[in-house]
């Protein structure tokens, strides 16, 4: 009996979720059958191609009377042809040579417009380059400081040269004579070897040689001291002359340096005398107005007294 009854119930149970189901697919189908099937679209007319002329073909749009329609291209339809691309008329060389020159123009104008700016703020002063060394107001003893400055330069830069060239020569003098010695004591072992029993010719040969050579160095050699002897007189005249030149600079810049503090000394004693002269009439002022002073109060003393105060 239990079981007949729990059988019946999964049975019924089954049954409510089938017809559930049902009613769950069935819903939908038949709202969607209420509503009204939609009309069928509208097939668009296909336009008629343009009339063929003599004159070249214009781009589509270009005249302001053929308004288009909102969503429309030039050619009637929704989408874009080849026949709605823009395309070129006219010469193009002849408009690419028009534009050309009108930028030409521009540009040279921009370019003297610079240029003639440039030139006058150069002119005018207003714009300076500093391409020199403007010129400082210095003194006379400042410019003649700076001339003995670069005179003092030049004679060292000099002195170093000199230096230079007496090593250089001293150092090739040497070597000269370094080998002189040496081709000496060559020529004196010669020299006793053919006292002593003979040399070959190969021996006199070189004996002649050495000879010659020492008879061209002690030439070389003499005319060496005395070019060096004769440089160094040269130069030594040279040091006087600017130790002259020296000298007389220095006197002259005594000189105008003593007139400096002369004329400073009788400025300073006009100055001087100017002070002086202007505190005695500050002092006879302050007497006169002192004394002027006293006299108004004794005149003043004799009036009270006459009017019995």
């Amino acid at each position: 009996m239990s079981r007949f009854l729990i059988t019946a119930k999964e049975r019924l149970q089954r049954g409510l979720r089938f017809g559930q189901m049902l009613i769950h697919n069935t819903g939908p189908q038949q709202m969607a059958a209420k509503k009204p099937t939609p009309p069928p679209p509208k097939v668009a007319k296909a336009t008629e191609p343009p009339p063929k002329s003599s004159k070249p073909p214009k781009c589509p749009g270009g005249e302001k009377a053929n308004k288009r329609k909102p969503g429309f291209f030039a050619s009637g339809g929704q989408h874009a042809v080849l026949s709605d691309c823009p395309k070129p008329e006219g010469d193009f060389m002849r408009a690419w040579s028009a534009k050309n020159s009108r930028y030409n123009l521009i540009l040279i104008s921009g370019v003297l417009a610079a240029g003639g700016s440039l030139g006058f703020a150069l002119s005018s002063g207003i714009l300076g380059l500093n391409w020199t060394i403007p010129e400082y107001p210095y003194t006379e003893d400042e410019m003649e400081d700076f001339e003995i400055e670069e005179e003092r330069r030049r004679e060292e830069k000099e002195a170093r040269e000199e230096r230079h060239q007496d090593a250089v020569e001293a150092r090739e003098l040497g070597i000269r004579r370094r080998r002189a010695k040496e081709a000496m004591e060559r020529e004196v072992d010669l020299m006793q070897r053919d006292m002593e029993g003979g040399i070959s010719d190969a021996e006199l040969d070189e004996l002649q040689r050495l000879a010659a050579d020492r008879e061209a160095f002690e030439l070389w050699e003499k005319d060496e001291l005395k070019r060096l002897e004769e440089q160094e007189k040269e130069r030594e005249k040279i040091r006087k002359e600017k130790a002259k030149v020296r000298a007389e600079r220095q006197k002259e810049r005594d000189r105008k340096q003593k007139e400096k503090e002369a004329q400073e000394e009788k400025e300073e004693a006009e100055r001087q005398k100017a002070r002086d002269k202007a505190r005695k009439e500050r002092e006879k002022t302050e007497k006169e107005k002192q004394k002027e002073k006293e006299k108004a109060e004794k005149e003043a003393e004799k009036a009270r007294k006459a009017a019995g105060y």
